[in-house]
């Protein structure tokens, strides 16, 4: 298998946007290791994280010129979103994943983190509404090397899918790092949305 030295091609990038608009819930890291051992090329892990916010860019640029319709509906996400925060305002949340970096489509999960006391405490809040939520937990990793397991509130609203990630009050100091990469996860507040809406292509910042 050949290696490659340096950032991925933009060949190898536009195949992985096709992978992750074909399959929404596919890793970027995911996609782009498949399609290099497709190509029989080893990717240099050097420049992952570079090239998986090269690969954000690719895919927002394969569904503006192939799917038209999803500046309306990541629109429809992001206000869906933002209805959601102000509804959890208490608990200082915070946008991650796809509908921020703006490659979600309709089938995308609105992921929100939250930071409380204790996880019983946004169940109570929930409850208290009348919400009915799933749990479930999921493994985040840190710079230091240090893991940590969070519970995950998982919900519909208006028919949208919502996973409530709860971290510790200090949770809001330090954002965990993405999936098989090296950076931390981007999160964005309320006002930071805000502005998003009136810019749909926008990408995300920290």
């Amino acid at each position: 298998m050949a290696r490659e030295t340096g950032p991925a091609s933009l060949a190898l990038l536009r195949a992985a946007a096709r992978l992750c608009v074909e399959d929404a819930s596919l890793p970027h890291v995911q996609a782009l290791r498949r399609v290099a051992q497709r190509e029989g090329v080893d990717l240099d892990e050097r420049f992952l994280d570079v090239d998986c916010t090269r690969l954000e860019t690719e895919i927002r640029q394969y569904q503006l010129v192939f799917k038209p319709e999803q500046r309306d509906v990541l629109r429809a996400l992001r206000a869906e979103a933002l209805q959601a925060m102000d509804f959890l305002a208490e608990f200082s949340p915070r946008l991650v994943g796809a509908v921020l970096s703006g490659t979600a489509d309709r089938q995308s999960t609105v992921t929100l983190h939250l930071f409380a006391d204790a996880p019983e405490d946004v169940m109570t809040f929930l409850m208290g509404r009348n919400i009915p939520f799933t749990e479930s937990d999921r493994r985040y990793q840190y710079r230091n090397g240090r893991q940590e397991r969070v519970p995950v509130l998982s919900f519909l609203a208006n028919g949208v899918p919502f996973d409530l990630v709860v971290f510790g009050h200090t949770g809001i100091k330090e954002a965990p790092l993405g999936g098989g990469r090296n950076a931390p996860i981007h999160r964005a507040s309320p006002s930071r949305l805000r502005a998003m809406l009136d810019d749909v292509g926008a990408p995300a910042t920290r």
